[in-house]
């Protein structure tokens, strides 16, 4: 069973990248002072995406090692 604990920081956690997601596709200059076009926002997106991912994974992996140590 999964505690309560984890699965409200796995929600919190997807609350943070919505709302990173969402600014990604908002801002229209990024920090350098570039002008952001759609393919851009794409790319941005698609590389936020892959690092939440390897985040998630990482996090499942110990999880499943603590859990199955018990």
């Amino acid at each position: 069973m999964v505690s309560k604990r984890w699965k409200t920081f796995q929600i919190i956690q997807f609350i943070f990248f919505l709302l990173v997601s969402i600014f990604f596709f908002i801002r229209t200059v990024d920090g350098h002072g570039a002008v952001q076009t759609l393919e851009v926002k794409l790319i941005s997106f698609a590389v936020w995406g892959i690092f939440y991912l390897g985040v998630l994974a990482i996090e499942w992996l110990v999880y499943f090692i603590v859990r199955r140590s018990k």
